[in-house]
């Protein structure tokens, strides 16, 4: 049996330890693709996504043992900033707000000149979650970026 707060807290613990930590490339399983992993115990997180043109998209998974568990799909547009600038102040709001980001808590943090603000579309859980983040540069939106997923495999 899946424990939620166990996957939670794996879930982020991964994410902190992946992207938002600059860290866990591996070799990419798919064509054209990046991927990040992390692994502790039976549990096994993989990011796999793809970048081009000011946007990407991805699946994130987390797998208990062999079995998948738990997935949530992207897609984000940064065309209105430089992938290194996007980079630079996500990584610093997703690792600031860690324990509540691209769940289905409401963000709102500011850093610099950019506000982060990431907005569950319902109050979901580790079963089920939907929603967007967006960085506005002063007044303007320069970024956004929808997810959602869910619970796989319970027993």
């Amino acid at each position: 049996m899946i424990d939620a707060k166990e996957l939670q807290k794996f879930l982020i613990e991964a994410r902190i330890n992946t992207y938002a930590g600059g860290k866990g490339k591996v070799g990419a399983t798919l064509a054209g693709s990046d991927q990040l992993e992390y692994k502790t115990g039976n549990w096994l997180y993989r990011d796999v996504y793809y970048t081009g043109r000011g946007i990407f998209m991805g699946l994130e998974t987390v797998y208990f043992g062999d079995k998948p568990a738990w997935s949530m799909s992207y897609y984000g547009n940064f065309k209105k900033m430089s992938e290194k600038e996007i980079d630079r102040i996500l990584r610093k709001a997703l690792i600031k707000n860690s324990q509540r980001t691209r769940l289905w808590n409401h963000i709102e943090w500011e850093s610099e000149n950019y506000k982060y603000i990431c907005a569950p579309d319902f109050r979901g859980s580790m079963d089920e979650l939907a929603g967007s983040e967006k960085v506005f540069k002063g007044n303007e939106e320069v970024y956004s970026f929808y997810y959602a997923g869910g619970l796989i495999w319970k027993d």
